[in-house]
């Protein structure tokens, strides 16, 4: 979606269009210097419309950034369903691309979810975006084992899993502080994580499973 806001028929806006102009404004001025003003200001709207929709500014805040984190979570889900059965460094490079491909379509979205908010509502829908893909990954991590008929590693999948997903999180992010183009940087972080997965001997997993 793009930083203009939609309008829904006639003259009333829909909650899409004014959570667009949310998502757009909270990630530009952060929660506290937004106002309900400058956001009904964005999707040519009013603040009592705001309140008749929302509520209050943090309830606002909260559901775009619930929105954002459905969109990444089902944009991410997808394709990692898209990639089952690859080689592991196949699958990987594929959910690296994927990540950076969302924070380049989706700049405001992304920079919502991973800016350098740490407490409140964004520290929570995040813990709990990243909590959910990193249990996905772990879960492709034990059934790429089980597969190959090896036995399927404990707690070093969730925390191989753990590690991929903060190279993206952090990688896009900083793409984002430096403006280089989330893409170019994507391809540098799977490059990262490739040359990671090439020296991951399955005794490195083993002896973090001995430490459970």
């Amino acid at each position: 979606m793009g930083k203009s806001a939609r309008r829904s028929n006639g003259n009333r806006p829909s909650d899409e269009t004014l959570l667009d102009a949310a998502r757009d404004v909270f990630d530009g001025a952060g929660y506290h210097a937004t106002s309900m003003e400058a956001i009904a200001h964005q999707a040519n709207s009013t603040k009592p419309t705001l309140y008749a929709h929302f509520g209050s500014k943090e309830q606002l805040y909260r559901a775009a950034l619930e929105r954002e984190a459905s969109q990444l979570r089902g944009w991410l889900f997808e394709a990692y369903e898209s990639v089952a059965g690859l080689t592991m460094e196949e699958q990987v490079r594929a959910d690296m691309l994927a990540f950076f491909r969302y924070a380049t379509t989706h700049p405001s979205g992304f920079g919502l979810l991973f800016g350098d908010t740490g407490s409140g509502p964004a520290a929570e829908v995040r813990d709990n975006l990243v909590h959910a893909i990193t249990d996905q990954i772990a879960v492709r991590i034990r059934a790429y084992y089980i597969q190959r008929s090896l036995p399927p590693p404990a707690q070093s999948a969730e925390l191989l899993a753990s590690m991929l997903v903060g190279i993206a999180i952090h990688g896009g992010r900083q793409a984002l502080l430096l403006s280089l183009p989330p893409a170019d940087v994507g391809v540098f972080a799977t490059a990262l994580a490739h040359a990671g997965l090439q020296h991951l001997a399955p005794a490195h997993m083993e002896a973090i499973d001995d430490l459970g």
